[in-house]
């Protein structure tokens, strides 16, 4: 009899080699994730670290338009062309009727300047102003400048576009806008005044503003009935109506109207009352600093307080002085900057 043969042991199902195999296959994932969050860990504060140390992005520089080069009087002469064969005479053309008077146009050279006012003042660039007289000006007070269309640089940051100042004045009513347009994002700043022309100057009756992605804000200056007075549409109740008072727009208009007054001299001051469209109403006071040989003024109006509107002006040579250059800014924003485009 053959001795009994012990017997062959099963093998394991397939089941435990697939759990087995998953098992695994987890406990490696998740060693590979723990390496992951370790690695991002030490990596953020190195990242933050270098993204502090780059420098902050520039400001873009502006740049003023230099002066045209001056042609040297030994340019050689021009070649002239062979005379053309002779032609029958052209037929006399019919009388055309006399052209429209031209608008006056200011001059465009000035005296030369002294260095200091050089680097005081911006390039002496003028404007054609397309202006007609007053119907009836005042009898007294400020002479409001004609009517006119002034094309400025508009920066104010990194923005930099175009600005636009109209001034209409048939004498007895005015109305002016200002607009601020940038490339792509378009008007960025819209401002209109309107009221009278009297004794004192300008009288504004409306002053409405809007800024990019805010509502128009409005001040209204009711100067009929026993208490005249300014109301606002940002907050309730009213203030007096000053004599004088301008609002945030009309104050460029009566400035350059009460500069054409005589016995102005540097160190003297202008003052006036402005309302805003945020509800307050301030008393601008503008000192003369001072007057060039070509006949610029330079004024500035400090702020009354930490967050108030700081106003720098340098004006046309010629007479209405209209803003050659307007520098408005805040304690808490970047400055806006108009200056003048030769037309």
């Amino acid at each position: 009899m053959l001795p009994d043969r012990p017997a062959l042991s099963a093998p394991p199902p397939p089941a435990r080699h697939a759990v087995r195999a998953r098992l695994a296959l987890g406990g490696l994932l998740m060693l590979s994730a723990g390496l992951h969050l370790w690695l991002i860990d030490r990596w953020q504060p190195a990242a933050a670290s270098v993204s502090a140390a780059l420098p902050a992005p520039a400001r873009p520089v502006e740049l003023v338009p230099s002066p045209a080069p001056q042609v040297s009087a030994a340019s050689p002469a021009p070649v002239q062309a062979a005379a053309p064969a002779a032609q029958a005479p052209a037929p006399t053309p019919a009388p055309r009727p006399p052209a429209a008077p031209a608008r006056s146009t200011p001059p465009t050279e000035a005296p030369p300047q002294t260095a200091a006012a050089r680097a005081e003042t911006p390039p002496a660039e003028l404007l054609t102003v397309a202006t007609r007289p007053l119907l009836s000006p005042p009898a007294t007070g400020p002479v409001v400048p004609p009517s006119v269309r002034l094309d400025y640089r508009m920066s104010r940051g990194a923005l930099v576009g175009r600005g636009q100042i109209d001034w209409d004045n048939d004498g007895q009513r005015y109305r002016m806008r200002l607009e601020a347009r940038v490339p792509v994002i378009g008007l960025i700043l819209a401002q209109t005044s309107s009221g009278q022309i009297d004794a004192q100057g300008v009288a504004p009756e409306r002053h409405t503003e809007q800024r990019l992605r805010r509502s128009e804000r409005a001040v209204s200056f009711v100067r009929d009935g026993a208490s005249p007075h300014v109301s606002f549409s940002s907050r309730e109740g009213q203030a007096p109506l000053e004599a004088g008072m301008q609002d945030r727009l009309s104050w460029i208009a009566q400035l350059t109207a009460r500069l054409d007054a005589p016995g102005l001299s540097p160190g003297g001051r202008i003052v006036m009352p402005v309302a805003s469209t945020g509800g307050e109403v301030q008393h601008w006071v503008f000192t003369l600093i001072e007057r060039d040989e070509a006949g610029r003024w330079h004024l500035r109006r400090e702020p009354d307080g930490p967050f108030d509107t700081r106003a720098e002006v340098w004006t046309l040579p010629q007479v209405p002085h209209w803003p050659q250059r307007l520098r408005l800014s805040e304690a808490d924003g970047d400055a806006l900057e108009l200056l003048l485009l030769a037309s």
